[in-house]
């Protein structure tokens, strides 16, 4: 089963919602995030969290599930909720942007989660971010903007192949060197590394 998660950053376009929400079995709103799927027109399937921001009184019919444990975030206690559910990969729309910190936290929450689900992945109006291991073939058609991202430490021993701007042998640690705005150059794209790489695929 997949699952479609809505957080309390910057909302997804309509047009986006709608893919997403077509591709997926569960729809849960992360607190604030059930007004996105309302002011679309849509129903969420559940909407839970904390509910500081959910004002579930004016939506009858809307099931909630409240959450207090203040030891995890919103978009954590809809993972966990997701997992129980069954689902085994998950997209997340909304948890990015707005408060810079709960962008920083979903980073870090979407790490721990990655070897839950089979595949979690953010997507925002501008592309997509996942995290990946070696090796890694995008399989994407030539002049697609690509990203490569030091998300959790150093992403040591990475060469790449089939991009704009290639490494060989090259270390991505923040402050030091990232593989942002690089573009696919070939549709046998590859690379490898050691450590877990972030992937934002731009469009």
């Amino acid at each position: 089963m997949h699952a479609l998660i809505i957080g309390g950053g910057i909302p997804p376009k309509k047009e986006l919602l709608e893919q997403e929400m077509a591709k997926a079995q569960l729809h849960i709103g992360a607190d604030s995030g059930g007004h996105v799927y309302l002011g679309y027109g849509h129903r969420p399937d559940i909407v839970i969290g904390d509910l500081d921001s959910f004002v579930y009184t004016r939506h009858e019919g809307v099931q909630v599930l409240e959450v207090a444990d203040q030891d995890s975030n919103d978009l954590e206690k809809c993972l966990d909720y997701a997992c129980k559910q069954g689902a085994r990969s998950v997209t997340v729309l909304g948890a990015t942007g707005k408060r810079f910190d709960h962008t920083i936290k979903n980073l870090s929450v979407m790490r721990r989660y990655f070897s839950i689900f089979e595949d979690i992945r953010f997507k925002d109006n501008h592309g997509e971010l996942f995290l990946t291991e070696s090796p890694y073939a995008p399989g994407l058609p030539v002049g697609t903007g690509i990203s490569f991202l030091p998300v959790e430490g150093p992403v040591t021993n990475f060469s790449s192949t089939g991009v704009k701007y290639p490494l060989t042998q090259g270390t991505l640690a923040m402050g030091v060197q990232d593989g942002t705005s690089n573009e696919i150059t070939s549709k046998d794209a590859v690379v490898h590394f050691d450590g877990i790489l972030g992937v934002y695929i731009i469009g």
